[in-house]
């Protein structure tokens, strides 16, 4: 979403999807906010100065909190991962202001409020469904279609799911001998970005290869099938064959 950045219509009709449809969890890929007051492109600028980073903060915690609600019960999990937005801050007070390394106030997860929402932070790659790990995207290198995500589940033995590249792309591979094959599959998520925002004012003529839409699993015992959800420019989706 890279809050403040985020496309608010989109947003709202995923937290609708999730209301209606009572999904057993939910988990984020990260870039939930941007942080672009830290970045190192602004370093030295205005920008660095702009007094805007705790309202992007409680716009991050509101939108959250939206979707904690849609969600329902505290008892369903809901799990957001480290990414490189997110780290912005640690690694900000690391190079400038070392001495506030150890107050934990600083630190995302209480910066956000995710405890008082039921939000796990994954500071780590971790499974998220039997057989599948959740990364952010930008523990390896990148690559188009797919192989972002596929090189991160080739490196670890397990399928994954990660954001970072803003596409959407379900890419696989398949090793084995005599007939018997095991496939790992990689899954890139897609984005809730706003093309047309400030935050992606560095895009030349706004050309982004990128994809709006958001995943899913679907989890039958050690049985996981993704499915990607692309959402069209009028803020349409399908799932299970009904339009949203």
């Amino acid at each position: 979403m890279q809050i403040p950045f985020h496309h608010k219509r989109n947003v709202e009709k995923l937290q609708d999807f999730i209301f209606e449809t009572k999904v057993d969890s939910l988990a984020c890929v990260g870039d939930e906010i941007d942080v672009p007051q830290l970045g190192a492109f602004n370093k030295g600028t205005r920008a660095e100065f702009e007094r805007t980073l705790q309202r992007d903060f409680d716009t991050a915690h509101n939108v959250l909190a939206d979707f904690r609600e849609a969600l329902g019960s505290k008892k369903k999990s809901f799990i957001l991962q480290r990414s490189n937005h997110s780290q912005r801050i640690e690694k900000y007070i690391y190079r400038n202001s070392p001495a506030f390394e150890s107050v934990t106030a600083l630190r995302i997860e209480n910066l956000l409020g995710l405890n008082k929402l039921g939000i796990t932070y994954n500071r780590s790659i971790d499974f998220i469904a039997p057989g599948v790990l959740m990364a952010h995207g930008d523990e390896g290198r990148l690559y188009s279609n797919g192989l972002t995500a596929l090189n991160l589940g080739i490196r670890t033995g397990q399928n994954m799911v990660c954001g970072h590249t803003h596409r959407q792309a379900i890419a696989s591979a398949s090793r084995g001998f005599g007939g018997r094959l095991n496939t790992i599959w990689g899954m890139e998520v897609g984005n809730l970005m706003d093309l047309k925002s400030p935050g992606a004012a560095y895009i030349r003529e706004k050309m982004a290869n990128w994809q709006q839409g958001f995943a899913m699993l679907y989890v039958e015992g050690n049985h996981v099938v993704p499915q990607l959800v692309p959402i069209n420019e009028k803020g349409k989706f399908i799932v299970e064959g009904k339009e949203w």
